[in-house]
């Protein structure tokens, strides 16, 4: 049986990771394809080794580049791509360009993915997909199915993943005694409404006593940060086990504040995006939204409390009792489909 997986970004990376692996020791064929996108090519050449690895098309940040190299010259690869390579079936999160080749090539698509708010772009993926899934914050439908959790869980659960608490020291820091922020571009599709570079407009007035590292998207902007900061370089080795040792999560990206609320550290999200996948996350008090300069009392307060190691371990196993094991899930869907 031969696969294909499209990636567009970091997150989706990680959501496939374990998948992909599994499969493969299942004797499936798979295919791993990529957007040529910042730092994206690197980090999947050092997670996905001896993987059959295809970049499809690029983004600069511009809209033209989004749209023709993004889109356009996307769907025509992935069409005489899976033509030639006789696919069985094609896995993606939110892949228009791979679902419109899948659709007039008469291959069988599957998608994962968390972000109802992008109503014309789910419309279209449904029409275009054998199946489109997402968590229980969507109505069911002949084409829209839910599971029960939120796609980080994947990678994140605590049968998939074991922190390393060498980590840290790698960066001479203390587990529980640092801050870890993460700051996306705006040139991306997804935040092209926000504001460049939001954290770094408080950076400095955030606790300076706190030991911090950064992972910045766009490395040109590393002067609006405090000089103590450590900037992070890609691929980071483990980098969710940072995350995990933190004592606090900052991101004005939605899925990293996600995976720092899913690992039981205290995350704040500072953008702008009102998400349902995030509320599902609030709901549990475990996550907060506060754009832009008004998390500042908010994380400073936080940063006065001592790190409660027992709450992310309580934490984690209430959603292990509670949510799917996401891989296990997906495979199943796979499976469906499976000649």
């Amino acid at each position: 049986m031969k696969i294909l997986f499209d990636i567009k970004h970091p997150a989706q990376l990680n959501l496939f990771k374990g998948l992909t692996n599994e499969l493969r020791q299942e004797n499936w064929e798979v295919t791993i394809c990529y957007l040529q996108r910042g730092k994206l090519p690197n980090i999947i050449k050092s997670e996905y080794p001896n993987f059959q690895l295809i970049p499809v098309g690029s983004s600069h940040g511009t809209r033209w580049s989004i749209l023709w190299n993004g889109n356009i010259k996307r769907t025509l690869f992935f069409l005489d791509l899976i033509k030639k390579g006789k696919y069985n079936i094609c896995v993606a999160a939110s892949s228009i360009p791979l679902a419109l080749a899948c659709k007039i090539a008469g291959i069988p698509i599957i998608q994962f993915y968390d972000d109802p708010e992008r109503k014309q772009v789910n419309q279209i993926n449904a029409s275009l997909s054998s199946q489109l899934f997402f968590p229980p914050i969507v109505k069911k439908n002949h084409k829209i199915s839910v599971f029960n959790c939120l796609k980080e869980w994947s990678y994140l659960s605590p049968n998939r993943f074991h922190p390393a608490e060498k980590i840290p020291d790698k960066y001479g820091l203390t587990p529980h005694d640092y801050i870890f922020v993460r700051e996306v571009s705006n040139k991306s599709f997804n935040y092209y409404n926000q504001q460049d570079g939001i954290i770094g407009g408080f950076a400095g007035k955030i606790n300076p006593n706190k030991k911090v590292v950064l992972s910045l998207e766009d490395k040109s902007y590393k002067s609006r940060y405090p000089k103590h900061w450590i900037i992070l370089q890609e691929p980071v080795e483990d980098i969710h086990s940072l995350i995990y040792y933190s004592r606090m999560v900052i991101s004005s990206g939605d899925s990293m504040a996600r995976e720092g609320a899913m690992l039981g550290v205290p995350s704040v999200y500072c953008g702008i995006r009102k998400m349902k996948a995030n509320d599902m996350l609030k709901q549990l008090g475990m996550l907060e939204h506060l754009p832009a300069e008004s998390a500042l009392p908010f994380i400073n307060k936080a940063l006065e409390k001592k790190f409660n190691a027992e709450k992310q371990t309580r934490i984690r196993n209430k959603l292990l009792n509670q949510w799917d094991d996401m891989t296990a899930f997906m495979k199943e869907q796979i499976n469906r489909y499976k000649l």
